[in-house]
């Protein structure tokens, strides 16, 4: 169920907002501004594909993380070579050793080719072995006539591998906080987020006039576990205990001109002491008179002797194709409620870490799996600006927020714009721009 997600399951323009970092690939890299990602670890594959951002590129990268035995940069750097048959022959004596901002011995070599359409490129290539018979690999096609080699060397050495010990400890030491987090939350905290209700709009501002691309509701009440569903009364045990029920609708306008939308809908309920939840995540297709629908259930079992760590029994159905499947995955400690994922700092600045982690429901990929939200408070801006990294995205998602400490803005990678709006303000854009509301 891949749509858009609301606030991604998450240091200003600079250094830390154009850092990468994929825990899939055991990897954090600083970027060329203003880079765009085309392909993200996940469904489609198991490497980044990232590009100039500008008009007219002119570069690419692909990062991987291939399986080439060894610890000898050079070596790995040749079997690649060798492994990739390259019509490209590449003198090994021009091999350049490299050490990353870690001090990890890396290799890179460069050589020039001519592309398909006749134009001379640069190749370049960066090998970085990793542990378990795996190399980190950074594969550059750049245009000759700009090339600049200097700045992939300085990216380069920004790179930092996480599958050391060292790093695996900063880690944990970011679960503790994020742990601690969660356990401040008291049954009071939570239910001074009741009441909570904000009209959203979505929107790409890189275009101009800017593109409308969704708009919606969210709200947080008390509930019965049963309200996470579209229809009322009880069915299973446990329905009747009372809880935090998060509920988003939005609509997002597929294709304006072919009168295709999409209505998403996900009621997220947790139980006050946060043992229990669940969820579910509806999204219907309406293009003309037609209706599709898809729909994902997820229950969240506390931990008992039997299972240790509980449980999340995942469904889902897709009526296009007429298939039902269930998962049970295992989750990990600590865990962050999706009803959380935007209320979790909407709390007193005094009590928020530097840097946190978590482990959360990862909705960037179609495979039903779970990941790691990594958040970080701007040092710049303080309690005001949050950069949060979750899933296969690799750049983080810049969380705003307002004097109150109330968030009030999120702004993807890609560049588009979660903010929080008034109903006169997004239907005035919205029948501007001739658009379909609910």
């Amino acid at each position: 169920m891949l749509i858009v997600a609301l606030i991604p399951a998450i240091l200003l323009t600079g250094p830390l907002a154009d850092r990468l970092i994929s825990d899939e690939l055991g990897i954090s890299i600083d970027l060329p501004p203003r880079s765009t990602i085309v392909q993200r670890p996940g469904d489609a594959g198991a490497h980044f594909m990232i590009r100039d951002g500008a008009k007219n590129p002119t570069w690419s990268l692909k990062i991987d993380s291939p399986e080439i035995p060894g610890s000898d940069p050079k070596l790995c750097l040749q079997a690649l070579l060798d492994s990739r048959k390259s019509t490209y022959p590449v003198d090994p004596e021009t091999f350049t050793l490299l050490e990353s901002s870690e001090g990890r011995a890396m290799a890179s070599v460069w050589t020039t080719a001519t592309a398909q359409n006749g134009q001379p490129v640069s190749l370049g290539w960066l090998v970085a072995p990793q542990s378990l018979n795996r190399c980190l690999v950074l594969s550059v096609v750049m245009n000759a006539k700009a090339d600049d080699r200097d700045r992939f060397e300085q990216i380069y050495r920004s790179l930092k591998l996480t599958d050391r010990a060292a790093d695996a400890a900063n880690l944990m030491t970011q679960f503790k906080a994020g742990d601690d987090v969660l356990k401040s939350l008291t049954e009071s905290h939570l239910h001074d987020f009741v009441g909570s209700s904000m009209v959203l709009r979505v929107y790409d501002p890189t275009v101009e006039p800017p593109r409308e691309i969704a708009y919606g509701t969210l709200e947080a009440t008390i509930n019965p576990r049963s309200a996470i569903r579209s229809r009322s009364g009880r069915i299973n045990e446990g329905d009747d205990e009372s809880g935090l029920l998060v509920t988003s609708h939005l609509r997002f306008a597929e294709n304006a001109a072919e009168d295709v939308y999409l209505d998403r809908v996900q009621r997220c309920w947790v139980s006050w002491d946060l043992e229990r939840e669940a969820w579910t995540d509806s999204v219907t297709r309406r293009a003309g008179d037609d209706r599709t629908g898809q729909l994902e259930v997820v229950i969240k079992t506390p931990p008992t002797l039997g299972v240790p760590r509980g449980q999340l029994l995942v469904i889902r159905e897709d009526e296009t194709h007429g298939t039902r499947d269930t998962w049970t995955m295992v989750p990990e400690q600590p865990w962050l409620p999706r009803a959380l994922r935007w209320l979790v700092w909407e709390r007193s600045p005094e009590t928020r870490p530097e840097r946190v982690a978590w482990h959360v429901w990862d909705e960037t990929t179609t495979t039903p799996r779970l990941t790691i939200r990594r958040d970080a408070w701007d040092p710049e801006l303080g309690k005001r600006q949050c950069w949060s990294w979750s899933g296969v995205n690799g750049l983080p998602t810049a969380l705003s927020f307002d004097a109150a400490g109330r968030w009030s803005r999120a702004t993807q990678p890609g560049g588009t714009v979660i903010e929080v709006s008034d109903s006169d303000r997004v239907t005035s854009l919205w029948k501007a721009a001739g658009l379909k509301m609910r």
